[in-house]
């Protein structure tokens, strides 16, 4: 029997149009893997569009071929559409085309199995899994695609901190910085361009937080008005789950914003043994064991109560 990678090399070869799809919301991990990838295929003597729903977050702008990535489909239907970081095909939003096969590239432990071909891994990042989709293709690593690539791993472990990162992982990596990546530049481009507005939101989200179960739970909730009156932006709201995981003695935190009036997206964090992908999937989203998120559609204060009652459950 056919390798997962060869069965994923022969579908694309009988492809003349492709799709690549990232989920909502879209992360590091996403977008560098969707460029790397496309790059991937190009090599392969194959052209494919990039999609992503809600567009590229400013802080990734600087990734290669990333003014590429389009918020709607150019056509109506696909030989082939190639899902990437995504657990579920609702994950890539609102997508109104029809594909006649699916490639699902991912590495959630939650994944639904929805393609024709299943490349669920329980890896880093799925960027460990397009890194070895090109060895198995032969295509050379070049520079940009080892930037993408790069981005991905360090923003999906955290620069290295969360236990998703595995021994393949470094030794992905030391190929990719082989390959040409500057590390520093790379972190710079990622973590380094905040704005003033960025910086307030931040304090005030950081004055907002509350703690139970003697600081074993740490969360913080942002309204819109407070992100309108900071002059802020979503995106400037990234940050905030990493600081409030951070805090000594926390096993688990959440960060609760509004988005627009009743729809209120919420970031779960871990250390220890509490498994937030289980808290997420009970309020009806998905994740890792250490990182998940969820959108709750009702009023932010209701919601946090929902999600905070919640957690309570598995402290």
């Amino acid at each position: 029997m056919k390798s997962i990678y060869d069965q994923i090399k022969d579908l694309v070869i009988l492809s003349k149009t492709i799709l690549i799809a990232g989920h909502i919301d879209p992360d590091g991990d996403t977008l560098g893997s969707m460029v790397a990838l496309k790059i991937i295929l190009e090599k392969l003597g194959k052209s494919a569009e990039m999609f992503s729903q809600d567009g590229v977050p400013e802080n990734y702008l600087f990734l290669p071929r990333s003014a590429e990535i389009k918020k709607a489909p150019l056509l109506k239907e696909y030989d082939l559409l190639i899902t990437v970081d995504a657990s579920d095909l609702t994950r890539v939003g609102d997508l109104k085309v029809k594909a006649k096969k699916i490639i699902n590239i991912d590495h959630h432990a939650d994944n639904s199995n929805f393609g024709d071909i299943n490349c669920v891994e329980l890896l880093s990042s799925v960027a460990e899994q397009i890194y070895k989709l090109a060895k198995e293709f032969n295509v050379e690593i070049t520079e940009e695609i080892a930037q993408g690539l790069y981005v991905s791993i360090i923003t999906d472990t955290g620069n290295f901190r969360y236990s998703n990162t595995l021994p393949s992982t470094f030794h992905t990596v030391c190929a990719l910085v082989g390959s040409g990546v500057i590390p520093w530049q790379i972190a710079s481009n990622v973590y380094d361009n905040r704005t003033i507005p960025s910086m307030k939101v931040l304090a005030y989200a950081l004055e907002k937080i509350k703690t139970a179960k003697n600081g074993r739970l740490i969360w913080s909730t942002v309204s819109l008005s407070a992100i309108k009156k900071k002059k802020a932006n979503h995106e400037d709201l990234i940050s905030v789950i990493d600081y409030l995981r951070s805090v000594k003695g926390i096993e688990i935190a959440v960060f609760i914003r509004e988005e627009e009036k009743n729809k209120i997206k919420v970031n779960f964090r871990s250390r220890g043994r509490a498994n937030v992908s289980k808290i997420a999937r009970e309020l009806g989203g998905g994740g890792h064991i250490q990182a998940a998120g969820t959108t709750l559609k009702m009023p932010i204060a209701k919601a946090e109560k929902k999600v905070i009652k919640t957690v309570l459950k598995y402290l």
